[in-house]
């Protein structure tokens, strides 16, 4: 009996993870203050008998009003997670299940990850957090920025953003942690030279290493170079220096290094 497999499975994740998104997308919206919370509305009134009966039920529509309880009570999204996990518990010739361990376990096995969506959604449904290893981020996140300093540059002034944690397996995929993420930089401002950076990043063990990425002059504000390919996915950013003998660039140049999304997710 064949466990399913990843493309099957990813294909069924990143749909139920582009919905959840496009709920939470939604929610976003009409849960904005606009003219007046409900409970500010009938406060405003200033009479008891609109307020008494009113205020505080209102304000409990403005405080829960949320993608999680939409999803859990109010949708069949609950399947998506139920129905996989029922495949995985089916039993072999020799009577084990298919994959131990439910959507992380296949997940770690075949070195695989799922959008931030689908966490938050069998987050929703489940109210256990997945393990960060397993899950990429969907935000753009900054790493660091660097901006080359002197005329010509001798110096990068490097400032420090945000990171995915240690990489640790027990690390819980609750918006703070991700799993590691190949890297791009980002032209802010470039003259016409190229440059040649070195970065030093913590690797998917949280190891420090580094790599090595070239710019080519003259590239417009906007422009992303990716930072060498899909299998080199790195946990922080910690600084940024020039690779010995390459080109310097041009001073001002400023560059921003950010997460390379994985892959984007569809209906």
């Amino acid at each position: 009996m064949p466990l399913v497999d990843t493309t099957t499975l990813l294909r069924v994740a990143d749909r139920a993870a582009y919905q959840y998104g496009q709920i939470e997308s939604l929610f976003d919206a009409i849960d904005e203050q606009g003219l007046g919370y409900y409970w500010e509305t009938v406060s405003a009134t200033d009479d008891v008998d609109v307020e008494v009966p009113t205020e505080r039920p209102y304000e409990e529509v403005d405080d829960d009003l949320s993608p999680i309880e939409v999803a859990r009570s109010g949708t069949k999204l609950g399947n998506v997670i139920y129905g996989m996990e029922a495949h995985f518990n089916r039993r072999d010739a020799g009577g084990n299940p298919l994959q131990t361990g439910g959507w992380d376990g296949y997940l770690s096995d075949n070195d695989e990850r799922v959008s931030q969506y689908f966490g938050e959604l069998y987050f929703a449904i489940k109210g256990a957090y997945m393990l960060a290893v397993n899950v990429f981020s969907e935000g753009d996140d900054q790493f660091g920025q660097a901006v080359l300093v002197d005329s010509p540059p001798t110096s990068i002034t490097f400032t420090d953003g945000i990171n995915y944690g240690n990489g640790s397996a027990s690390n819980p995929a609750n918006g703070t942690y991700f799993a590691a993420t190949q890297l791009k930089v980002r032209v802010t401002s470039m003259g016409a030279t190229a440059v040649d950076l070195r970065l030093a990043v913590k690797d998917i063990n949280d190891n420090p290493t580094t790599i090595d990425v070239a710019i080519p002059g003259g590239q417009a504000p906007g422009t992303e170079i990716d930072v060498g390919g899909t299998s080199d996915r790195f946990l922080d950013v910690t600084g940024v220096s020039f690779v010995p003998a390459g080109n310097k660039g041009t001073n001002g140049d400023t560059f921003t290094i950010r997460n390379k999304k994985e892959r984007q997710i569809q209906l």
